[in-house]
């Protein structure tokens, strides 16, 4: 591969993540069903509970945002509600059927990388 087009292939990346919008304080958290979560990724928006976020909670949502891309909403939705399920009646606990999804398996281990804090979020 050309370093011409790696260069362009790093800069669709930066673009794709520039067009996630972060929501604070969002009323999304207000339902029921998200009461218990800290923030949630939907298609290009990241909704957050609280007036702020640290960089790790944004960096493990932006591996969200990142997986649904990869994946396509309808199959990385499916997935990851399947997983879910599947999970909940192997261990019969939500943290440990939810600590076993695969995308959030993959979330956690991302989260504490530095090289996605450099990444521009609009705000």
């Amino acid at each position: 591969m050309r370093l011409r087009e790696m260069l362009d292939m790093k800069s669709t990346a930066r673009r794709r993540v520039r067009s996630v919008k972060i929501h604070y304080q969002s009323k999304l958290f207000k339902l029921p069903l998200l009461r218990q979560y800290s923030a949630i990724v939907l298609g290009r928006h990241c909704f957050v509970k609280e007036a702020t976020a640290s960089d790790r909670l944004i960096r493990h949502e932006l591996v969200h945002q990142e997986q649904i891309r990869r994946h396509g909403v309808i199959l990385f939705y499916f997935t990851y509600v399947g997983e879910y399920l599947r999970n909940l009646w192997r261990y019969r606990s939500h943290d440990q059927a939810y600590r076993q999804i695969s995308f959030e398996v993959e979330a956690y281990a991302r989260e504490n990388d530095e090289s996605e804090a450099s990444r521009t979020i609009r705000k």
